[in-house]
């Protein structure tokens, strides 16, 4: 579970919106099969992503026992 949380003034989650924020969060947590969960209130709003833990069989690809994976694919390149 990843959550991010703030303590501002709050919105409504299901209100109509001209931007697609939400809606690409939304999108994309059901590609990967997560939950998202938007709660949101005068004094803060919290988004909560539910990722399903994966075994990777032993021995494939990019696994090394006791370490997390690291991301395939060439990444962001050095800033500033």
């Amino acid at each position: 579970m990843a959550s991010v949380a703030d303590d501002g003034v709050g919105f409504d989650p299901a209100a109509p919106s001209q931007g697609v924020g939400l809606l690409g969060m939304r999108e994309r947590a059901q590609l990967l099969g997560a939950t998202l969960e938007v709660c949101s209130s005068p004094s803060g709003t919290t988004v909560r992503l539910g990722l399903a833990h994966v075994e990777c069989p032993p021995g494939a690809a990019g696994t090394t026992p006791g370490r997390q994976l690291s991301r395939a694919g060439p990444g962001p390149g050095p800033t500033g």
